[in-house]
């Protein structure tokens, strides 16, 4: 019997069969059900129209069956309404997650604000995200993404963002400036080196720049916060709604008071219906990420790719360089 787990890929799908990926010569069944649900979750979720949320919310929002929730006592529900502090991001922050899949998990996901620096004439923040499959996964579809964010210090919003995948047999290396005089995008592609646009509205941010944005942005119980964000040459509006309050125990790092998020995502003003999500930011000066859920609605037996805040660390940063 194949120790691995069996899904039947019988259901119906979005992809058409014609376009699913040649099965593996693995030693059994089971691999080939394996890779081929690999690949259609990676389309599903990356290729699909969910690629802004599951970006944003791997760094938003931190889920592990360890991770404990409960209801704040009275004390410390009057304490988190009347905090309001001014959230912030520190430069050399670092924050490592454990993504799963349905509890198994997958690989690790890194974020870190690795300096101030210059790019053109704007003082920006670079902050990277990569993305990695562990041993296992990596033996059926391998990941290594990097994303690169260079974020205005002053208006938080994204100048240039850089993109690094490699995915399966898949490779993208693309950057993308923003013009904001000109309300133009200009992604260039360093594969072929083709040039595209796409307009872009006022404080745009990219999928990086967006997770950032987010953390310092003013929140309260009861806020809906908006921002578009710009990927793949279009413009999606992230809705962020802050229902609740809880407390969070992670293992390692300790307990959090922390706000429960549910954001929605808005294409062309019409709301996409392929997933939901939902997760816990830390109710601090900080708004750190600890706690996500994503959970795919088109296809019900792909079921949830969560996310856990494993480690938080500060590694001394590059300063900005006069002049």
């Amino acid at each position: 019997m194949s120790p691995f787990v069996k899904v039947d890929i019988s259901v119906p799908m979005s992809l058409p069969r014609s376009k699913w990926p040649k099965q593996r010569k693995f030693v059994s069944a089971a691999w080939n059900r394996v890779y081929i649900s690999t690949y259609m979750l990676y389309h599903i979720v990356m290729k699909r129209g969910t690629p802004a949320l599951v970006a944003i919310f791997l760094i938003v929002s931190g889920c592990a069956s360890a991770v404990r929730i409960e209801y704040p006592h009275a004390g410390m529900e009057t304490a988190l309404q009347a905090a309001r502090p001014e959230p912030s991001f520190t430069v050399g922050e670092k924050a490592t997650f454990v993504i799963a899949w349905k509890g198994i998990p997958v690989g690790r996901a890194t974020a870190a604000v690795e300096e101030l620096t210059k790019f053109k004439e704007y003082n920006v923040y670079k902050i990277a995200v990569t993305a990695r499959t562990n041993e296992f996964l990596s033996k059926l579809f391998r990941v290594e993404d990097r994303f690169t964010s260079y974020v205005d210090r002053d208006t938080l919003t994204s100048r240039h963002f850089e993109t690094i995948q490699r995915e399966g047999r898949y490779k993208k290396d693309l950057v993308v400036d923003y013009d904001f005089e000109k309300g133009i995008a200009f992604y260039k592609n360093l594969r072929d080196n083709t040039v595209k646009t796409c307009p872009i509205e006022k404080d745009v941010q990219d999928p990086v720049s967006a997770a950032y944005y987010f953390r310092a942005m003013p929140q309260k119980l009861g806020d809906e916060l908006r921002m578009v964000v710009n990927l793949n040459e279009e413009n999606y509006e992230i809705i962020g709604c802050i229902e609740k309050k809880r407390v969070i125990t992670i293992p390692v790092l300790g307990t959090f008071e922390a706000f429960l998020i549910k954001p929605y995502v808005k294409l062309g003003g019409k709301r996409q219906k392929r997933a939901k999500a939902w997760g816990y930011v830390s109710a601090d000066e900080r708004r750190l990420g600890l706690f996500g859920v994503i959970k795919v609605l088109e296809i019900p037996w792909v079921g949830e790719i969560t996310g856990t805040l494993e480690k938080l660390e500060y590694i001394k940063p590059r300063r900005l360089e006069k002049g």
